[in-house]
């Protein structure tokens, strides 16, 4: 698997697309493929647990790693026997990269926003794999970063 970049704006292509590259590492950003903005706690629950069982299906996979830029955390992780399941809550992307740095290689982000995700993605050598969900279904916040994200994809993504 090489760096680069993805795009898919259906949630049921993710799993297809994860095990055709054969990522050993998976960091996976919360909201809105995790848990939907604004969600309560057992939505995120859920989604943690919805999303491992995905990650684990495929063979390649060695370690998931969620991360979010706000301070949500579980209450637990889902365990998974031979796989590293880990969560990052302020994680600070793009700009913190050290807690990335021994995950093994080849590895994807996967998100919804190219001035997080996208730049983490570019930084730390994995391929971004960038959710683009309906605008009108994104809060203002989100919204406004996904425009600015607009003008950084050609720039950090060039072939595509």
């Amino acid at each position: 698997m090489t760096r680069g970049y993805e795009s898919l704006t259906d949630e049921a292509q993710l799993p297809g697309l994860v095990r055709r590259l054969s990522p050993r590492t998976i960091v996976v950003d919360i909201e809105p493929l995790i848990a939907p903005w604004n969600s309560r706690q057992d939505a995120l629950e859920l989604g943690l647990s919805r999303f491992v069982d995905v990650a684990t299906a495929i063979e390649s996979v060695q370690v998931v790693c969620f991360a979010t830029n706000s301070a949500r955390t579980p209450s637990a992780l889902p365990q998974v026997p031979g796989i590293q399941v880990d969560y990052l809550a302020s994680a600070r992307k793009p700009l913190r990269t050290a807690p990335y740095a021994k995950m093994p290689l080849p590895g994807v982000v996967i998100g919804d926003q190219v001035a997080t995700d996208g730049v983490l993605a570019t930084r730390i050598g994995y391929t971004f794999l960038h959710y683009r969900p309906a605008l009108a279904s994104m809060p203002p916040g989100p919204r406004l970063l996904f425009a600015g994200g607009e003008l950084l994809r050609p720039v950090l993504f060039r072939r595509h």
